[in-house]
């Protein structure tokens, strides 16, 4: 065969590079852009190489997309387009283009499998879960869900922030703080520079912003959509380390279970509250873990894939990133003989594992905030659905078939940083501080996802699958069954929320209270013009007020400007706190008070600062 002269080569490439700027560009034109992600992943994961169907495949391609824009988004603060979806998804595309031609592979995807359509199954159904409560129902609604969690309201501020300036808001400190609050300038931004840039594909548009309700309705999309892959992450990788002990019958209890517990368990409290980075840096980690459990068979893709994940898990949650990095490290070291033969491949990731690192460097160092580590939070993992689950997978472990097993070996290895990591912050906690800590149960998230991506363990007390498929296997997924039912159950015990599941809470939606309070949010961002800052004045002890403001901001886009009353460094329960507010605010102020009491003690604080300029206000 001719081999083909190196100027028609070129030409080629040429060809592709522009017919696939002409295909962005008119997608754009045609507000169809948001098929253009879809696009692109397909497109990675054709050239890729490693596992044996489809969703393996494009599970890796989301895996490397997800640490490359993490990564890229370093430079999308200081190239002239931003966010722009032609500017980006040409530039990826570009990319791919060259990468294939400099590789020599041609695109190819494998064919879905039976466990591909189980995995997304489950993670459907999660969707569906995750989703009910926000389909079909109006703003009000949509705005009621947020209010359950207040941390919600500062991500959907830097993911409109991020919007508006093109890129990490630590890029330009100036710039950013006209829009959030200074201390979220430094937070880890991956997911919300994520979600800005798919806004842009979904919109169609690189300057279509939307009004504050239509944004925050947006972000709320996607939290719900960043659960559900977490939901699908956690299926995929649980089914990628156990795939030698599989079979359908046993699959469909595993995913089950997974789902059962994102479903109707405690997981199912992240989105309840409004933890978007934590469940995206979540579903990111699981993914490296499982890699490192069960790397793929080419040296150079499994040192590429394991790097962007580590960046991405560093820019979207770097909490999790000392363990899963020390992971990374004990895999390289076991594995050294394999990785040295591809030393650009190697320089690469090191590349990549120190850009990682460099967001949790300048948040502990330069933003202060190691202080953190300890505070005292609401948000507890039930210690008995820890037990239950760690206890089943490790009798999957102890069994010959786990302690023979290379897989199984390194996942217990890997599992080993995780479980250290959050044993070291609840001893912190408990010296410093008192009780269980915000960020040590945060890490505890951590290994009860690795424990359920482990619970395929189960399935090595059976029968190797070469034997079971001449017997009938399916009665083997009863046990499995059983550990459903005990799992989802055991989640209740120990935990300090009551209402049954979490699932049946979220299901049910909004009360009555949330309900109001979004009322009163939508009619004060009606009627009230975003020109100053509105602070509202409740009868409450000051948390409720509290978060009111912090959505009213988010909603007219004033939570730079309101930042200082906002953040406080009084308590909400202080009742000194709205005088040292409206000391705070240079220029002038709206006090929103929501009963004629409440009016009274506005009017006193207005006449208490006779040189600012406030104004009393009831909607």
């Amino acid at each position: 065969m001719p081999v083909p002269s190196p100027w028609r080569v070129q030409l080629r490439i040429l060809a592709l590079v522009a017919a696939a700027w002409l295909l962005v560009t008119a997608l754009y034109a045609a507000h169809c852009a948001l098929v253009v992600p879809p696009l692109l992943l397909l497109a990675t994961a054709s050239l890729l190489r490693g596992g044996r169907g489809l969703l393996d495949r494009v599970m890796l391609a989301a895996a490397l997309l997800l640490g490359a824009t993490c990564v890229a988004g370093l430079g999308f603060a200081y190239w002239p387009w931003g966010l722009h979806p032609v500017a980006v998804a040409g530039t990826a595309a570009t990319v791919l283009i060259l990468l294939a031609a400099w590789s020599g592979r041609r695109p190819s995807l494998p064919r879905p499998r039976w466990s591909d359509a189980v995995a997304l199954a489950a993670a459907g159904v999660v969707g569906l879960v995750a989703a009910w409560p926000a389909w079909h129902t109006n703003q009000r609604t949509k705005l009621a869900i947020m209010l359950d969690g207040e941390d919600l309201g500062r991500h959907a501020a830097v993911f409109d922030a991020i919007r508006r300036t093109g890129g990490y808001l630590f890029a330009d400190h100036a710039r950013a703080e006209r829009y959030v609050y200074g201390g979220m300038i430094d937070y880890p931004q991956g997911s919300h520079l994520l979600a800005g840039l798919l806004d842009g594909f979904v919109r169609s548009s690189a300057d279509d912003f939307g009004v504050g309700t239509a944004m925050l309705t947006h972000y709320l999309w996607f939290t719900i959509v960043g659960y559900t892959f977490l939901a699908l992450a956690l299926v995929w990788s649980a089914q990628w380390i156990a795939a030698g002990a599989l079979t359908p019958a046993r699959c469909v209890p595993l995913a089950a279970l997974i789902a059962a517990v994102c479903a109707a368990g405690e997981m199912l409290e992240l989105l309840s509250f409004g933890y978007p980075s934590q469940v995206l840096g979540l579903a990111e980690a699981v993914l490296l873990m499982a890699l490192l459990a069960r790397p793929v068979a080419r040296t150079r893709d499994q040192l590429l894939l394991v790097a962007a994940l580590l960046a991405a898990v560093g820019f979207t949650y770097y909490l999790y990133l000392p363990p899963v990095g020390l992971a990374a490290l004990i895999w390289l070291g076991t594995q050294w003989r394999r990785v040295i033969r591809r030393p650009g491949a190697l320089a690469l990731a090191a590349a990549c594992g120190l850009a990682a690192a460099a967001p949790m460097a300048y948040g502990l160092l330069y933003a202060d905030q190691a202080g953190a580590l300890f505070v005292i939070g609401y948000l507890v993992l039930s210690r008995d659905a820890l037990a239950a689950l760690g206890a089943l997978v490790v009798t999957g472990l102890l069994s010959r078939r786990g302690r023979h097993s290379r897989i199984w070996r390194r996942y217990a290895l890997g599992f080993v940083p995780a479980a250290a990591f959050a044993g070291v912050l609840l001893v912190g906690q408990r010296l410093f501080g008192v009780g269980s800590g915000y960020y040590a149960n945060k890490a505890l998230y951590l290994v009860f996802a690795l424990l359920l991506v482990g619970a395929g363990a189960l399935a090595l007390h059976l029968p190797p699958p070469a034997v079971s498929r001449r017997h009938r296997s399916l009665p083997v997924a009863v046990p499995a069954l059983v550990a459903i039912v005990a799992l989802t159950g055991a989640g209740r015990g120990d935990t300090p929320y009551t209402g049954g599941f979490w699932g049946r809470s979220w299901v049910r939606g909004p009360d009555a209270a949330r309900l109001a309070q979004a009322d009163l949010l939508l009619v004060a961002a009606a009627r009230l013009p975003d020109d100053a800052p509105v602070l509202v004045v409740g009868d409450d002890t000051g948390y409720e007020s509290y978060r009111l403001t912090l959505f009213l901001s988010a909603i007219q886009r004033t939570s730079g400007a309101t930042a200082g009353a906002i953040y406080n460094h009084l308590p909400v329960t202080n009742p000194d706190r709205l005088d040292a507010s409206i000391a705070t605010m240079p220029g002038p102020v709206r006090l929103l008070a929501l009963s004629d009491a409440s009016a009274r003690r506005a009017e006193a604080v207005r006449d208490r600062h006779p040189a600012s300029r406030v104004e009393v206000v009831r909607v």
